[in-house]
């Protein structure tokens, strides 16, 4: 990533690569075990774990968006499972709060 003049790495910055090594690491963690994540070898969500943490790292429009809802689709679909699964792997919870700040402290020019 190359720095643009004038700007400078503030928080935000920091909590975008975050966000986006915990968005990867949660793809890694469906495409490993995608039988634990109630996915089929072959189902075609499997090839879109990645997208969210590329998104995020890249810094593209709606990234936070996507991240979000990444995130918390467990939570939506399935709850009694995601609050399971979050007490072995509460990164979904600290990527959706990440998430939140990084959406609700976009300054929009």
């Amino acid at each position: 990533m190359s720095r643009r003049s004038g700007e400078e790495k503030d928080s935000r910055f920091w909590l975008a690569n975050i966000a986006g090594a915990l968005l990867l690491a949660e793809g890694a963690r469906v495409i490993a075990k995608a039988d634990a994540c109630s996915l089929a070898p072959s189902s075609p969500a499997l090839g879109l774990s990645m997208l969210p943490g590329v998104m995020m790292l890249n810094r593209l429009p709606l990234a936070g968006v996507v991240g979000m809802v990444a995130s918390l689709h467990g939570f939506v679909l399935s709850p009694s499972k995601a609050l399971d699964n979050a007490k072995s792997w509460p990164w979904p919870i600290l990527t959706a709060g990440i998430c939140g700040y990084l959406m609700t402290t976009k300054q929009r020019h």
